[in-house]
């Protein structure tokens, strides 16, 4: 990839390395970070290493009469953001959209004024949300500036944030379709909740854990499950299959997502993974053959109360945004247990992100 950002924002931080170079970079990495545990050779799963973010988000830079969109500075050059010309790293839907979108709010200065923030998300059918952000009060008269720009961009719905207020121009969700080993699922997602941004490694993710867990017997319970991304193709492989998301939308999504496609096994429960530790001593789960458990936690992986009830179970599949807290937690988690299979699934080239699956099974 070639981008005329590189070197300006901070964003892409390997800019100067070639692709092949960053992805054995990172594998070495991971290597030495878990030298100490008897791991099986790293699986490195990657895809394109441009037009991959079906999200994104912008600063806004204001100079005279111009408007840009910004990105924060590399490291080297202090604090604050820098105006960019384009970002190549963003869905190619998005990427055209960017220009054409920004041209227009620069000729309304009621667009315009204050305006701090765009976020853009895109699903696989080119559809977009673009969410403006603004350090201002907003008036009524936005919405008829908004329908222009609706009647502009076809494919495009508009939500406007201001100080605790938002205002939905049509819709605030999207519907992905995932084709995943030859069968298509579909998937409500909303603006401003956790969806996954690379559409394509996603798509790889979920394909290694539906290859990782085809032979094992018993139910699954999910901790962090968001709207469903794992647990909806996942239940194909399980009998029963319970989920937790603390985070109410994520569950409205979930359940939403079960039903569009059929799936009938799954029980969805709006809770923290803390919280759904303790309802096993309820007696709520005495229908269930618990023996495998899928966690997607943030980056600050698991609590004390959490990990301790994933060590419970024998079978363990962990998918993890941050190697530190991952390489913590198995100091637990693979006490007893074999490590059956490690990946690297490369979420974001040319940063030092590195995205880990890892399947543990009771000896």
């Amino acid at each position: 990839m070639n981008c005329s950002s590189f070197g300006k924002c901070g964003s892409c931080v390997l800019w100067q390395v070639p692709y092949e170079e960053q992805l054995k970079m990172k594998k070495d990495k991971l290597k030495e970070m878990f030298s100490k545990f008897e791991i099986p050779e790293i699986e490195v799963i990657y895809d394109k290493d441009e037009h991959f973010r079906a999200r994104a988000e912008f600063r806004v830079w204001h100079e005279g009469d111009k408007t840009y969109y910004a990105m924060r500075k590399r490291k080297e050059e202090g604090r604050g953001v820098i105006p960019i010309e384009e970002c190549k790293i963003v869905d190619k839907a998005i990427y055209e959209l960017m220009p054409k979108l920004m041209s227009e709010i620069e000729k309304n200065q009621n667009l315009r004024l204050k305006l701090y923030e765009v976020h853009f998300l895109s699903n696989s059918k080119g559809e977009i949300i673009v969410t403006l952000i603004y350090h201002r009060k907003v008036d009524e008269s936005i919405a008829e500036d908004i329908k222009r720009l609706k009647d502009k961009f076809k494919n495009v719905d508009f939500i406007v944030r201001k100080k605790g207020r938002k205002y939905i121009f049509d819709k605030n969700y999207l519907i992905e379709e995932l084709e995943i080993k030859g069968k298509t699922y579909k998937y409500k997602i909303i603006e401003n909740t956790f969806t996954q941004p690379n559409r394509e490694i996603n798509k790889k993710m979920i394909s290694w854990v539906l290859d990782n867990t085809s032979n094992l017997k018993g139910d699954l319970v999910e901790l962090y499950c968001g709207n469903g991304n794992f647990t909806i193709p996942l239940s194909e492989n399980f009998k029963k299959v319970v989920a937790t998301e603390i985070n109410p939308e994520s569950i409205e999504a979930a359940t939403y997502n079960a039903e569009i496609n059929n799936r009938k096994n799954i029980s969805f429960l709006a809770m923290s993974a803390a919280e759904f530790s303790e309802l096993k001593k309820t007696g709520f789960f005495n229908s269930y053959d618990l023996k495998n458990v899928l966690i997607d936690p943030p980056r600050a992986g698991l609590d004390e109360k959490s990990r301790k009830f994933v060590n419970e179970f024998d079978n363990i599949i962990y998918i993890s945004c941050n190697p530190e807290t991952l390489k913590r937690d198995l100091e637990t988690l693979s006490k007893n247990r074999k490590i059956k299979a490690f990946a690297f699934f490369d979420q974001f080239p040319y940063t030092n992100h590195m995205e880990c699956g890892v399947v543990l099974e009771r000896v």
